[in-house]
């Protein structure tokens, strides 16, 4: 009788020992997920601090590379709780736009120029490696970081730790698409007796290259020239045969005869149509026989864009291109001193908060002659001093060629052959600054 008492016991110790194991590998594995989700909250903040580093680094591209990476590296660590896990790498990349799966011609360099380079693309942007210390023009850093972390729990069941990889790549400028940030802009183009038919042609074509690269529903646009407009005239930009006056705002639109144009602005149209007033405009408009005023230009574009824009909460500028010297102004100061002149006018237009390029066109060598004031701060100083001095935190490195590496508002394009491509480069390199807003991006 006592040997069928001996068989449930055994069968009870069993299922003791199978709920104790039962017990250890649910418990192991529910501290292995614990583990997991500290993994991967570690790796939301890696991936956190990588994007405000990347943010902070694209704002000083292109012009400043190294001062990028420094940038990036600062605010990354100060992000990620703790301080960043060592290797992280920093690198660059030229991202333009993609059409039919090839780099768009036109954006380098006027975006970005990686030189020699192998591309990467998808159907809106195309990606290249960059490297500054080769010379290498790069809008987009790539931060990339990898995290180890010891678990607490999974040594348990023989899991001792977890890694992620994390990459964040930002981007400055329009990146492949038409500029986001809302900006009001006035283009003031020299059509200037110096200007000869195939200089004209070429401020035409650098007018249309910022006309067409700009979005009415996010960009305000107007237009003006160096001289004054006869706006009676059925080309509304057709010259006026004298300097005339300059009176605000009487003669606003004999300066800048195609006022802010955009989606809700004062002229409602979508100025990048081939029928609007900008593109009539710009198409019909010819050679002035004025001299150079660089002086009266700049108040009536910045009432421009006071009195009409968007108020301070939008970014406003000026593009403002000449082919020389001033040597003419509504009101002819003493002296002769017409650069002391234009620098008053541009300074007044910078205290009111807006941005000021300046392209100089021709004004490498010989042709960068000196100022005619005859006395005074400007006496002996030469057309791109003046220039650089008016353009918003620039200085004059001269005209050596068609780039801007030090990144500032002051443009030069000498007038040499393919000076219509170099020179609409430039233009849009002006407007991308203006509209240089950074973004994250994924990489193709």
């Amino acid at each position: 009788m006592s040997q069928p008492l001996r068989e449930p016991k055994r069968e009870q110790g069993q299922i003791i020992v199978l709920f104790v194991l039962a017990i250890v590998v649910i418990m192991g594995f529910a501290a292995l997920v614990i583990d997991v989700g500290v993994l991967r909250n570690a790796n939301q903040n890696l991936w956190n601090a990588l994007d405000a580093g990347a943010l902070a680094g694209a704002s000083s591209l292109p012009a400043d590379p190294s001062n990028a990476t420094a940038l990036a590296l600062q605010y990354a660590e100060d992000n990620y709780p703790g301080g960043l896990p060592a290797g992280v790498t920093v690198g660059f990349r030229c991202v333009v736009a993609s059409v039919g799966g090839i780099p768009r011609a036109s954006d380098i360099p006027s975006v970005c120029d990686p030189g020699p380079s192998t591309w990467t693309c998808n159907a809106t942007i195309c990606t290249a490696i960059c490297i500054p210390a080769e010379g290498d023009l790069c809008n987009t850093i790539v931060l990339e970081s990898a995290a180890t972390l010891q678990y607490n729990f999974g040594p348990a069941i023989g899991v001792n730790n977890g890694t992620t990889q994390v990459l964040s790549a930002a981007c400055k400028g329009p990146c492949g698409a038409k500029p986001s940030t809302p900006i009001d802009l006035v283009v003031v183009v020299d059509r200037t007796s110096s200007m000869n038919g195939v200089d004209t042609t070429n401020a035409r074509a650098a007018a249309d290259a910022v006309r067409k690269a700009y979005n009415p529903a996010e960009q305000w646009m107007g237009l003006g020239w160096l001289g004054p407009s006869d706006t009676g005239a059925s080309c509304i930009a057709e010259p006026d045969s004298s300097i005339g006056t300059a009176n605000i705002p009487a003669d606003l639109r004999r300066w800048i005869p195609v006022p802010l144009s955009g989606t809700g602005a004062p002229l409602n149209e979508n100025y990048t149509s081939s029928g609007s007033t900008m593109a009539q405009a710009i198409s019909c408009y010819t050679n002035s026989s004025t001299g150079t005023d660089l002086t009266d230009p700049l108040p009536m574009a910045t009432y421009e864009l006071l009195t009409y824009g968007r108020g301070p909460s939008v970014t406003r500028g000026i593009i403002l291109m000449s082919d020389g010297q001033p040597n003419n102004s509504t009101n002819p100061p003493p002296d002769d001193n017409y650069c002391a002149q234009s620098y008053a006018a541009a300074v007044a237009t910078k205290n009111a908060g807006i941005e000021l390029f300046t392209i100089g066109f021709g004004l490498d060598g010989s042709n960068n002659i000196m100022c005619p004031d005859q006395s005074g701060a400007w006496q002996g100083e030469r057309s791109t001093t003046l220039l650089a001095a008016m353009a918003t935190n620039s200085v004059d490195g001269g005209c050596p060629g068609t780039s801007n590496d030090d990144g500032d508002h002051f443009f030069c394009v000498p007038k040499t052959a393919g000076a219509s491509t170099n020179l609409a480069q430039l233009f849009k390199q002006a407007a991308n600054t203006l509209a240089g807003g950074t973004k994250l991006i994924q990489l193709p």
